[in-house]
């Protein structure tokens, strides 16, 4: 009962998305209303207050019971058991599957389930073993009722969430009751829901991060369903062709992710009230047990203090024995709504003066258990701060400071992202791009750098998906900055603003209401205005490439010019922080942050 009365107050600001929203019709007109075109597209949800509701008791439940259940489940069943759980499910619904392949007309395909069933089923050992895939490479031809409605042209268009089954729609739903009486396991009591539950346990972390790190995790999550089913349905084929650019290198930066897989759940969850802020901000904390200095990590553009770059930086300041702090990017959402009131991020002289506060305030609460001068550490944007941090603090201000492929010009850096975003405009089929590099994506999702299991990307895939990141950052800053209630119609009209409507359109006529004008702005956002200071900062350390896309040539020259090798982890290859997994480039920021008289943990 407790549960469900959590539930209906969570979702009452869901039937709020009925009323009209002052903040939404305030927007400007986007400059480039084309962009619209670019963003992915979910399925039609006329019913999205309900549904919203629904996935608000899906949030609860999680948060009450599935998250601890399978937080002693998995400590109970060991990963390979499950994996043989998961394997058993597989190949007892293997009806499923040959009928669906049937139905299509896939002959081969219902082929290739029948010679997997029997190999799985025998030397498998019923199937709890999959030697169809490990020694035969026979893989999965995996069809459902719902693919097989939307090969016979059957396109979705009510999107339903409901409550512990998660997300599906008006055909996948019926799709999916017909898959039930297909499956063998429905006729055993219980088996069909343990299968799903042990499958289940292994998805738990990551739905534990959509839920503490995303903006909005409900439209995430729609928008995740609804692209992978419409893969599914068209058996959508990526192009084979694979570049080596800037960009493509750039999507190497998913391998920079801590070595320790249980590193964010050694983190405290500590909030501080800073001066002036609305609300407590919560930051990640990871403590030493002993007295130590502080390192300041300071994530990328909107990224949260749980983004796996952020935790892979926060990592090598621990094994370098700092206690390290991580508050989400300014421009995240999680720090927006703790600012003071009408915070529009993007302006260095109110974000850095909200950070230092931040950092004073964390500082206070760890006092006892510190000695020692801090360091501060940021990557891309965050890197971007943290040049601004060091070039306008006193020279002793930090032990060290290491910032991260920084933009020189934020404005020549957000510029660069608007048009990696618009790089399939020009393709003769836009859905084709959007589709083939999702496609990779998603087949890339277990790759490892020494196993690395994805599809090469051609440069105008790679540009497409981190514009599309970029602008998806965008969206939840405007929303969270203009306090708009997220909803589908919401997302419509922010989606198709740019970076430069937000500065030009939103955030500079704000400022001029307090007489700065679009000069001071412009100004802020260089820091070739504070040469003198960056200089100056002898602790201060920076980690560039040759072909990051957010410096232009002569950015990268004047970053050089200024800060010899010595200052400086230079790699020639890697795009925007796609180096920063290498062995050999960890180690260097590592040793650009190390301090004395401190023996570390083997890594």
């Amino acid at each position: 009962m407790r549960v469900f009365i959590l539930s209906f107050l969570i979702a009452a600001t869901g039937c709020s998305s009925f009323l009209p929203d002052p903040a939404l019709e305030a927007l400007p007109d986007p400059s480039q209303p084309e962009d619209a075109a670019l963003m992915l597209q979910s399925t039609p949800d006329p019913l999205e207050p309900l549904n919203r509701f629904s996935f608000a008791v899906d949030e609860v439940l999680f948060d009450y019971a599935m998250e601890p259940a399978s937080r002693g489940y998995r400590k109970v069943l060991p990963y390979r058991a499950r994996t043989g759980i998961r394997n058993f499910g597989h190949n007892l619904a293997y009806p499923v599957r040959l009928t669906s392949n049937l139905l299509q007309g896939e002959w081969a395909n219902a082929g290739t389930e029948t010679k997997r069933f029997l190999i799985n089923t025998t030397e498998g050992v019923l199937g709890f073993g999959d030697p169809a895939t490990k020694k035969y490479d026979i893989y999965l031809a995996d069809e459902d009722l719902g693919q097989t409605f939307g090969s016979w042209g059957w396109q979705p268009s009510v999107y339903l969430h409901l409550p512990v089954l998660g997300a599906s729609s008006g055909r996948d739903l019926i799709g999916e009751a017909g898959d039930v009486f297909l499956d063998p396991a429905t006729y055993a009591y219980g088996l069909n829901a343990g299968i799903r539950f042990n499958n289940k346990t292994d998805q738990a972390e990551s739905t534990r991060q959509l839920l503490a790190s995303e903006f909005d995790p409900y439209a995430l999550n729609k928008l995740y369903f609804s692209r992978k089913r419409a893969i599914e349905v068209r058996n959508t084929q990526p192009a084979m062709t694979g570049e080596d650019t800037a960009q493509t290198q750039t999507l190497m930066t998913v391998f920079n992710r801590p070595h320790d897989p249980e590193f964010d759940d050694r983190a405290v969850e500590i909030t501080v009230q800073p001066q002036g802020f609305r609300k407590p901000l919560p930051a990640s904390v990871w403590q030493q047990n002993k007295e130590a200095p502080v390192a300041y990590v300071i994530p990328g553009l909107g990224g949260h203090r749980l983004g796996s770059r952020a935790l892979a930086l926060a990592e090598l300041a621990f094994l370098e024995g700092y206690h390290v702090v991580c508050f989400s990017n300014n421009l995240n959402w999680e720090f927006i709504q703790a600012a003071p009131a009408d915070y529009l991020p993007g302006y260095l002289d109110d974000d850095l003066l909200y950070l230092r506060q931040a950092h004073a305030a964390m500082a206070k609460i760890l006092s006892d258990q510190t000695h020692g001068t801090p360091a501060v550490m940021g990557f891309s944007m965050g890197g971007w701060y943290t040049l601004n941090l060091a070039a306008t603090s006193a020279p002793d201000t930090y032990s060290a400071a290491l910032a991260i492929n920084p933009p020189l010009d934020l404005t020549t850096g957000l510029t660069a992202l608007d048009r990696l975003y618009r790089a399939p405009a020009a393709a003769d089929d836009l859905e084709t791009v959007k589709n083939s590099a999702l496609v990779k994506l998603l087949v890339s999702q277990n790759s490892t750098p020494d196993n690395p299991a994805g599809l090469p990307f051609s440069d105008q895939e790679a540009s497409y998906l981190i514009g599309l990141s970029y602008r998806m950052t965008l969206t939840q800053t405007i929303m969270s900055s203009l306090k708009i209630r997220p909803n589908a119609r919401a997302y419509q009209r922010v989606n198709a603003l740019c970076w430069e409507d937000y500065y030009s359109k939103i955030v500079a006529p704000a400022l001029s209401e307090r007489n700065i004008d679009g000069d001071a702005l412009a100004q802020a956002s260089n820091l070739r205005t504070r040469e003198a200071g960056l200089t100056a900062a002898a602790n201060l350390k920076l980690v560039l490439t040759s072909n990051d896309f957010l410096l232009t040539d002569e950015d990268l020259a004047w970053f050089r010019e200024r800060f010899p090798d010595e200052r400086t982890v230079y790699s020639e290859t890697g795009g925007h922080m796609g180096q920063l997994w290498r062995p050999e480039v960890r180690e260097a920021m590592r040793a650009a942050i190390r301090f004395q008289a401190i023996t570390v943990s083997a890594e």
